[in-house]
């Protein structure tokens, strides 16, 4: 459980650092003459990544249902190490010229090949080791490391702006965190080479290997569909509230670099709080009353909470707190219910097919559609598409089975 929470959460400190730091890799790696299509251009990379996640959870799904959750948990280390040091080392828009951009967009595409990897295999790794009745509690570990993971990019950013000159930050600055990234990845993968592996992976191998009815096909299907629709939700929310609200106070409302890091870190550790209370609750009550919760919440509040945000640091820290109470409620027991709407036969390829379109649709857009909707001065409309994708989730909640405490390979 250790290993994969602290390999998961190394893996998003690694992808959320390059929205953490986007105004230095703004400067440093496009052209300087247009700052407001030098920026579009790095949220477009960042989208851009997303497109390789798919391939990552596809690919990642046919291995690990066949060869073993923990394999591809190690492979996946090793990948976004190698692309973390090459943004590291990539040299600057005006030594590289456009070939820095380049390599820029080959890294982003990179990480998103392994961190598409390592959603699916990691989602269905925990969720199959833990008790079936603590499965929301285990799973609350990943989801926590995730948020840890991003903590420490939005720390990271605080400290390194408030400890360097804007100069040293733009010039070299900047390449700390991506270098920093690439070589913890490789103690994480000593780490997890003594992970055990899923008892699933050898339940698969026993089993019948005939293929599946079409009654079966159809149920796969539609628990696909409604893992989509919910995914859809936690990845707007997440990119909009955690990994970019400092990101977004900064380009949006002129908030200051390290009052916005230090509020969103506050938000962050409120929520790093709740996640285990929430993967607790959802062992006693259920999932669906918990993620009912998080999807109607931002339905009701994300009018009020978006609009809230000004220059001032206690508007982000304020709206982002609230915002991030619901989050908890929503990632915390995150793999725990997408696991428990699949069969141990399907489980890993179809989340890998599911999570990973879903966040390439919603997660690769929502940053690049929140800049551009905010300077044609349509705020109002990314708010308005926000709340009608949570509320699509709800729906898909609603429709999902209550399965907690159910044994796995009785699904």
């Amino acid at each position: 459980m250790l290993a994969s929470a602290v390999g998961n959460g190394l893996e998003w400190f690694d992808w959320n650092i390059y929205v953490v730091f986007t105004p230095f890799l703004t400067a440093a790696l496009f052209a300087s003459e247009d700052p407001a299509s030098s920026l579009l251009q790095v949220l477009a990379i960042f989208g851009v990544g997303f497109v390789f996640r798919p391939v990552g959870g596809v690919l990642a799904g046919y291995l690990a249902d066949r060869h073993g959750r923990r394999t591809v948990m190690i492979a996946t280390m090793l990948t976004m190490s190698a692309a973390s040091l090459l943004i590291a080392l990539t040299p600057s828009f005006t030594t590289a010229g456009v070939w820095a951009s380049v390599m820029l967009l080959v890294a982003r595409l990179v990480q998103g090949l392994a961190h598409g990897a390592e959603s699916t295999a990691g989602y269905a790794y925990i969720a199959e080791i833990a008790p079936a009745a603590r499965r929301g509690f285990f799973s609350s570990t990943l989801s926590t490391g995730v948020l840890v993971g991003s903590m420490l990019a939005s720390a990271l950013g605080w400290g390194l702006t408030a400890a360097l000159p804007a100069e040293a930050m733009a010039e070299w600055g900047w390449r700390v965190p991506f270098l920093l990234g690439a070589a913890l990845s490789v103690v994480v993968m000593f780490l997890r080479r003594r992970m055990m592996e899923s008892e699933a992976v050898a339940h698969i191998a026993a089993s019948d290997d005939a293929p599946a009815t079409p009654e079966v096909r159809r149920g796969v299907f539609w628990s696909g569909f409604r893992i989509f629709w919910f995914v859809a939700a936690i990845s707007v929310v997440f990119y909009t509230w955690l990994t970019s609200a400092s990101t977004l106070a900064q380009t949006q409302h002129g908030m200051d670099a390290s009052a916005a890091f230090r509020s969103s870190l506050v938000a962050q550790a409120v929520c790093v709080c709740l996640m285990p209370v929430a993967g607790i609750v959802s062992d006693r009550i259920g999932r669906k009353p918990v993620t009912l919760t998080f999807a109607l919440g931002f339905v009701v509040l994300s009018f009020p909470l978006m609009g809230m945000i000004s220059a001032e640091p206690w508007t982000l820290l304020v709206a982002q707190t609230v915002a991030l109470v619901f989050v908890a409620m929503g990632n915390s027991m995150y793999s725990a219910l997408l696991s428990e709407q699949l069969p141990t036969r399907y489980r890993a390829r179809t989340i890998g097919i599911a999570n990973s379109l879903s966040v390439a649709i919603f997660g690769g857009t929502a940053l690049y559609l929140n800049q551009w909707l905010h300077g044609m001065g349509m705020q109002w409309a990314f708010t308005l598409y926000f709340v009608l994708v949570c509320l699509a989730a709800a729906v898909a909640v609603w429709f999902m089975p209550e399965r907690k405490g159910v044994e796995l390979h009785a699904v």
